[in-house]
């Protein structure tokens, strides 16, 4: 019998093997991959759920499959391997193990590039002030799987001992012909990409392209598509055509939008009283921006008159409840930005002849007095074996008269506009919750900075001021005078002239972005109806 088998092992190319000394050389790799996997998949599972952020428990949720076929397809290919083995069955088997393997690491990989690179590239995203990360991460969203599946296939074709060097340049020809013949193509691909890395605007911003206001809805590999806001469909571009299209962002710097009007008078009226009359009528509208004082004080004129305006009565008491919260709003926004002022002015005299450690502390004092102010607080925790502290919002300073609290029941009251819709509700809480996050971001950078000051420290004053700046300009202004309607006389004629009544609206994206037309709507006919009630115009 012995004889026999050896025979048969000799006839089909395999080399005695000593079964149990082959295990045996195989415990240790077995407990040490055995140990890891219980470490990974079991004791470290329970401390990452303690994390904050859920990127890594669903990262190894999403390991533990494709890491134990891995390890046993591993240790099959191992096992075949130590057979030293000439017969061809045994070889196609190793090589089909090996793409196998392949194949289960692209799979394992596209699901952490979805569920977890993608996931925390989007969550980076709503904390960035970065516009291009918004257009990219879609962008490799859709790429990336498709680069590590044809990653994968290639390897898997090489591991089963096919020559890709035929491939290869079977696909560098057929790129070198779709660049010959579909340059078009290829230059709409790279125009994309262009766009992805020097973006004038994000996902949601409002355009004007070809004289048409539309919003950015997707850049794809060739094609950018736009949703026109009049005819209510979407326009498909080449990304070359529209790279290279004059365009205007109605979003940025900010999303309120000048409307303008023009209104006949004749000329016997005194033109004092037109304009007085204008403006009154202008700001009592409670979505048109100006001095909060002077709203609140026209808004009780904010009639409807006319009958454009439904709702009269619910209308003006929302708004007056919005002006009266973003007064109190403004109030606190203006001493935290005085604050921050007198802070850049002290360090600026201190670090003139070098700071002393009496002197940071003030700086440190002052500074975390204006984060109480804004409604944030230190807190300390543990990172790895260091002591980490940050600031976090005080649940009791944020509840009470904090600028973060007074923001957000300043918007709260806002989603009592009974013009709004109910994609509006959803979507102006997000808008302020994401520029709270970029505030709560902003504070803690400075917060590193401040709590590690340095005796020859020479640029802290900078950096508060450009924090103040910041505020001003990307977070709520306190300044409105550039947002007061403007109304100025052209055409004079023997018999009548012309008013130019321009006036800005607070958000153009709001009541899916047809907020402003009917604003000026309402305007147009409540001013054509008062001028003729007090007999200023015919």
């Amino acid at each position: 019998m012995s004889m026999l088998s050896s025979c048969l092992i000799a006839e089909s190319g395999l080399q005695p093997v000593n079964l149990i000394a082959y295990f045996k050389s195989m415990l240790l790799p077995t407990g040490i991959f055995l140990g890891l996997y219980f470490f990974i998949f079991f004791l470290l599972r329970s401390w990452v759920r303690k994390f904050r952020s859920d990127a890594a428990i669903v990262a190894i949720k999403i390991s533990q499959i494709p890491v134990l076929i891995i390890g046993i397809v591993g240790f099959l290919k191992l096992f075949l391997l130590n057979l030293e083995t000439t017969y061809p069955l045994i070889k196609i088997v190793e090589q089909g193990l090996t793409a196998a393997i392949i194949l289960i690491v692209a799979f394992w990989v596209d699901r952490l590039i979805k569920q977890v690179l993608i996931y925390v590239l989007k969550d980076i995203a709503q904390t960035s002030e970065e516009q291009w990360d918004d257009v990219l991460v879609p962008f490799a969203e859709t790429t990336l799987p498709i680069i590590v599946y044809v990653t994968g296939i290639l390897l898997s074709i090489q591991a089963l001992g096919i020559d890709l060097t035929a491939i290869l340049l079977g696909l560098g020809g057929l790129g070198l012909f779709l660049g010959y013949v579909g340059n078009e193509i290829v230059g709409d691909f790279f125009g994309g990409l262009f766009l992805l890395i020097d973006s004038p605007f994000k996902f949601g911003d409002v355009l004007t392209v070809n004289g048409e206001q539309v919003i950015i809805k997707k850049i794809g590999l060739k094609l950018t598509i736009l949703y026109l806001i009049d005819q209510h469909c979407d326009l498909y571009m080449s990304n070359t055509s529209f790279g290279s299209s004059t365009f205007s962002n109605i979003s940025r710097p900010t999303s309120h939008y000048y409307y303008s009007l023009k209104i006949s008078i004749t000329a016997t009226p005194d033109p004092s009283r037109v304009v007085n009359l204008i403006e009154s009528i202008i700001l009592a509208h409670p979505d048109i921006l100006g001095s909060v004082d002077r709203k609140l004080e026209k808004i009780e004129n904010f009639y409807g008159l006319s009958n454009a305006i439904p709702n009269v009565s619910e209308k003006r008491e929302a708004g007056k409840l919005r002006l009266l919260a973003e007064k109190k709003l403004n109030d606190r926004l203006l001493l935290v930005e005085t604050a921050f002022d007198d802070l850049a002015e002290k360090i600026s005299q201190m670090e003139a002849g070098g700071l002393e450690v009496t002197e940071i502390r003030q700086i440190q004092n002052v500074f975390l007095e204006i984060c109480h102010q804004v409604g944030l607080e230190v807190s300390s925790g543990q990172s790895g074996k260091k002591q980490k502290s940050e600031l976090h919002e005080s649940a009791e300073i944020t509840s009470t008269e904090s600028l973060i609290g007074l923001i957000r029941h300043w918007y709260k009251i806002w989603l009592q506009d009974p013009n709004l819709i109910q994609n509006d509700l959803v979507e102006l809480p997000s808008q302020w919750e994401q520029k709270i996050n970029l505030l709560k971001t902003r504070f803690n950078k400075t917060y590193k900075r401040v709590s590690s000051i340095d005796i020859d420290e020479t640029r802290l004053d900078t950096l508060i001021s450009d924090l103040r700046i910041w505020m001003e300009e990307n977070f709520k202004t306190t300044r409105n005078e550039w947002q007061d309607p403007k109304i100025w006389i052209s055409d004079f004629s023997a018999s009548d002239r012309t008013y130019n009544v321009k006036f800005y609206i607070d958000d153009v994206t709001l009541e899916y972005y047809q907020r402003g037309k009917r604003i000026q709507s309402e305007i147009n006919q409540e001013l054509t109806w008062q001028l003729r009630r007090a007999y200023l115009a015919g």
